[in-house]
């Protein structure tokens, strides 16, 4: 079966939450005539969430479940869905709906109509906000997004996993996911030219727990110094000289 667009999913005792999301997604897919994979993308959960999507295959042939049995987390997940995605263009969303899952067909417009390698859900441009979030977490991730600029400086939300990109920025990359901030390292690696970020409203989790832990600030720091170092002295790309060209040109109006 063909595929317009994979949409990832991943999981991690989601059980109230998974249901209505993959029924949601196809829906949406659905209204805009795209016919989409859901792809789940699960770390082995202990709660209902298996069962649920297992038990919705037996009438979505567009649904996938893959169960991981090792090295958990975010990052890994959403990078496991985009080597087994059947479709040439992902989207990745998360499950708890604090992404907005009717952006999907913006996010695919983009891809698909506008040629964009990578289109980003951004809570730092205008329009884009922080629903019910704490003061420490609204510093916290809006010091992580300042930091992301000092490298990527014309993506204003680098740290967003609300993103769809065309997957041949992948091919022969040498990522190394960790943590929750998937679209940063594909940023930093990945072998893109045109970048589209798109308003979005950020809204807390209303069912479930969290899995922020502080283990994400460390997992963060190695990861933008891991990206400095395959750019700037490991050699293995140019995407920071190109992404400071980009902002340079934005802001002097000049051209390559």
């Amino acid at each position: 079966m063909h595929f317009d667009l994979t949409v990832i999913i991943p999981t991690f005792n989601e059980e109230e939450n998974i249901e209505r999301m993959i029924v949601t997604v196809d829906a949406i897919c659905k209204a805009h005539d795209i016919t989409e994979e859901i792809l789940v993308v699960d770390d082995r959960s202990n709660d209902g969430t298996i069962a649920l999507v297992k038990g919705l295959q037996s009438s979505m042939s567009n649904l996938s479940l893959i169960v991981r049995m090792k090295n958990p987390g975010l990052s890994q997940s959403l990078y496991e869905g985009m080597l087994h995605a059947q479709a040439q263009l992902i989207q990745c969303i998360d499950c708890d709906f604090s992404h907005p899952p009717e952006k999907i067909p913006v996010f695919y417009q983009y891809l698909k109509n506008e040629g964009f390698d990578m289109v980003i859900g951004s809570r730092y441009i205008p329009g884009g906000k922080v629903i019910h979030w704490p003061v420490i977490r609204k510093v916290l991730s809006f010091g992580a997004a300042l930091l992301g600029r000092l490298l990527i400086p014309h993506v204003k939300d680098s740290g967003s996993g609300f993103f769809a990109l065309n997957k041949n920025i992948l091919a022969g990359t040498k990522l190394t996911p960790r943590g929750f901030r998937m679209g940063f390292e594909i940023l930093g690696k990945g072998k893109w030219t045109r970048v589209k970020e798109i308003p979005i409203s950020f809204v807390d989790r209303e069912r479930g727990a969290s899995k922020m832990k502080l283990s994400i600030i460390t997992d963060y720091l190695k990861q933008w110094f891991h990206v400095m170092y395959f750019n700037l002295i490991g050699r293995e790309s140019d995407n920071i000289v190109r992404a400071w060209r980009i902002y340079l040109s934005s802001i002097f109006n000049f051209q390559d």
